[in-house]
């Protein structure tokens, strides 16, 4: 074992202590008693850093040494490492934790259950795409043809991101497979009421299911699509339809996959999901695991499978780069992918979207005090960015004073509907304002812990209100406080990423219920699953969100692996009338120029490398 322990991380010691268990195993069951080599611990440290990054693998590029000739003799004749096999039909020795893949040009080692969940996503996608293409009606070229008139502007004729949406719409009404790219405000949501228009006019009993990764997102996609749908009735008379109808149903994917069919059992290989057109939404935020779980109960032969989501968003919080292997450049799906680039929330007036593009387009020649001074203050426009220094080791003033105004409003909402309340009047027109108020304006930090970090925001949000409603310092539901769902929990309707107020009970004020406003829905706090206080939350939590005003916090310390232009992006393209982004000079340096890349094996496998 490695001489000094004490340069470890938490993770690499948990795995060394992973890697000697199996070691032992494997001594028990050979009948020796030998020490276990160092190339073991070498490895188990390097599968922990991955791990860390949210890698699928360890990747070396052939000209690298990292295990020898004689080490991968050693690790395969105990039993502990497995050459992939010849053929994808071809099963590994369960009792063998590691796979080594030998490519061309780069070397990548697995955890056996990374590689078989890579090995079926590739799988699975690749029957997808296998399939013959679809032949479409008269009736679906027709609707096409006529949503071509469609018009957002009287200016619009020549707007290319109409010619872009159709183009979409028509590729992938072809393909059994199809994925949908783009920033926001890029028309994904509007392609996808196209796309739908096109096939119930072909065939209107169609099963169609709306998905997204969390509960938010879910709520989101169908809100977007009604919204696009209500703007231009006449184009979208079907769709609107099926949402009056209650027919065009929107779950967590997590949900769909616990749906029993009509024969009570539960989605699987053998008993696939009845549906003809499955999208999904916020597809960034789907890690190896759910995708392989996903594609499993997908019948590649029937549904239709469309995946809709922003390339340059962060990865799932699970290992894996789902999205960003499956539309890599020149990869095995070119022709089954879509990129809308011009987007009509971000115009050229708009500073949120200078700021966004700064930071994914930035290069070697990146100045970080003209990108602050550009961005330091920028309200001439259709919305409005900033970039405040931190000053101090506690919560920032200029954030406590960003903070004033948004939570001023909010509170004033929550005493209207409090003051109806206690003339049992519960007006629902209050109850909504209070919603809207509080999905006006959310506070994103990169990390939970820390002067500037989620809990420590949340804890002074969290006495502003307990104070205002005159609750005690230490109690945990009171009315007002904002609360997000860590925890998917079917049994009561309630998911990951679910947001929620917590109001008085109309017969009983001393009770409260959580109110989730997307949804309409209500729970006894008493129900609740995991959960966490969301006047803060992180930004890995706010995608599939959007608000009207969004503040950004960065870490202190440039070092943090947080400092990455994935979050940073993620954060600021969150708002959509402000962005106030408070950072240190180097943390946003270092928060532009600091790209992250997980290594994966998902792009070659599909190209059959």
């Amino acid at each position: 074992m490695a001489d000094n322990q004490t340069e470890l991380s938490p993770m690499q010691l948990a795995y060394r202590a992973i890697g000697l268990s199996l070691w032992r195993t494997r001594q028990r069951a050979l009948g020796t008693n030998e020490n276990a080599p160092e190339c073991l611990f070498k490895l188990m440290d390097a599968l922990a850093i991955a791990d860390e990054k949210g890698s699928v693998c360890i990747q070396w590029e052939k000209t690298e040494a990292f295990l020898g000739g004689e080490e991968i003799q050693l690790l395969t004749e105990k039993r502990l490492l497995a050459q992939k096999p010849q053929s994808d039909r071809e099963n590994i020795d369960e009792e063998i934790p590691f796979v080594l893949d030998i490519g061309e040009r780069v070397n990548r080692l697995y955890m056996q259950r990374h590689f078989e969940q890579e090995r079926d996503v590739a799988t699975k996608i690749l029957a997808f795409t296998q399939q013959d293409s679809f032949s479409l009606a008269t009736a679906a070229t027709q609707t096409l043809k006529h949503l071509d008139t469609l018009r957002y502007n009287e200016s619009s004729d020549d707007d290319p991101s109409r010619a872009e949406q159709q183009g979409a719409v028509a590729e992938a009404l072809k393909k059994h497979f199809f994925i949908i790219t783009g920033g926001p405000g890029t028309g994904k949501t509007t392609v996808v009421a196209k796309l739908l228009e096109c096939l119930l006019a072909q065939d209107a009993s169609l099963k169609v299911a709306l998905a997204a990764p969390t509960g938010k997102a879910t709520s989101r996609i169908m809100q977007s699509l009604m919204g696009s749908c209500q703007r231009f009735p006449s184009f979208f008379s079907r769709v609107l339809k099926r949402i009056q109808e209650k027919t065009l149903a929107a779950q967590t994917i997590h949900k769909w996959l616990l749906t029993r069919n009509v024969k009570g059992v539960m989605p699987s290989e053998k008993d696939p999901l009845d549906i003809d057109v499955m999208i999904v939404d916020e597809a960034s935020m789907i890690d190896l695991r759910l995708a392989q779980r996903l594609l499993k109960v997908i019948d590649p032969k029937r549904t239709r499978l469309i995946l809709l989501g922003d390339k340059f968003q962060l990865s799932a919080v699970g290992p894996g780069s789902v999205l960003a292997d499956l539309t890599a450049e020149d990869g095995a799906l070119a022709n089954n992918m879509a990129e809308l680039t011009i987007s009509h929330r971000f115009t050229s007036d708009s500073n949120v979207g200078r700021l966004a593009q700064a930071i994914k387009s930035a290069n070697s020649s990146f100045n970080g005090e003209d990108f602050i001074n550009q961005f330091k203050k920028a309200e001439d426009g259709k919305d409005k960015v900033s970039i405040r220094l931190y000053r101090t080791g506690f919560v920032d003033p200029s954030l406590i004073n960003w903070i004033r105004p948004h939570i001023k409003s909010y509170l004033q909402a929550l005493n209207d509907y409090l003051k109806d309340l206690e003339n049992l009047i519960a007006d629902e027109k209050l109850l909504k304002k209070l919603w809207d108020e509080a999905e006006k304006f959310r506070i994103l930090a990169s990390q939970r812990e820390g002067a500037n970090g989620v809990n420590a925001i949340n804890r002074l949000m969290e006495s502003i209100v307990r104070e205002h409603v005159g609750a005690e310092e230490d109690s945990l539901f009171y009315p007002g406080r904002l609360v997000i769902i860590r925890k998917n929990t079917p049994v009561l309707d309630v998911y990951n990423g679910d947001v929620g107020i917590v109001i008085p009970q109309a017969d009983d004020s001393t009770r409260y219920d959580l109110y989730i406003g997307d949804r309409h829905k209500r729970i006894p706090v008493g129900l609740l699953p995991e959960h966490d206080t969301a006047f803060a939350m992180t930004i890995h939590q706010s995608q599939g969100s959007q608000f009207e005003h969004v503040a950004v916090l960065l870490p202190v310390a440039d070092d943090n692996p947080l400092c990455c232009r994935e979050l940073f992006y993620t954060g600021v393209t969150r708002a959509q009338k402000e962005a106030a982004v408070f950072g240190t000079f180097k943390s946003i340096e270092a928060s532009v120029l600091h790209k992250t890349e997980r290594s994966s094996g998902l792009a070659d496998r599909l190209l059959g490398r």
